[in-house]
């Protein structure tokens, strides 16, 4: 198996992302919407709701429905350069996601099961 360049981060994009958006913003400023962040990216929406996800479980966004996604400002114990926070904030991402793909299933279930009745 050949070695991946130095130059690719192997880690999933949506943390690459996150990565990238965690000190684009000053605090009180509005993240631009998904959609316009997923075109930008040249990603999927959920990719970038994932991404948020990890912003959001660390602390550094804050969601509003119909009004948008808000940086935060950091506090002086901020743990998100360690190592096992960010691991457990990329743990509740994919836990999220997974949960957002079982409602998905349930409701299309739900809608065959009445289409059948």
């Amino acid at each position: 198996m050949a070695d991946r360049p130095p130059s690719v981060d192997p880690r999933p994009v949506y943390l690459r992302i996150a990565d990238s958006l965690r000190h684009a913003y000053e605090p009180g400023k509005q993240l631009p919407s998904v959609p316009a962040l997923a075109a930008t990216w040249g990603v999927a929406r959920e990719t970038i709701r994932s991404a948020v996800e990890v912003l959001r479980s660390e602390g550094l966004v804050v969601s509003w429905r119909g009004k948008g996604t808000f940086y935060q400002a950091r506090s002086e114990d901020d743990s998100a350069d360690d190592p096992i926070a960010r691991q457990l904030a990329a743990i509740l991402t994919r836990l999220s996601s997974i949960e957002n793909r079982l409602a998905t299933v349930e409701q299309r279930v739900e809608r065959c099961t009445l289409d059948t009745a």
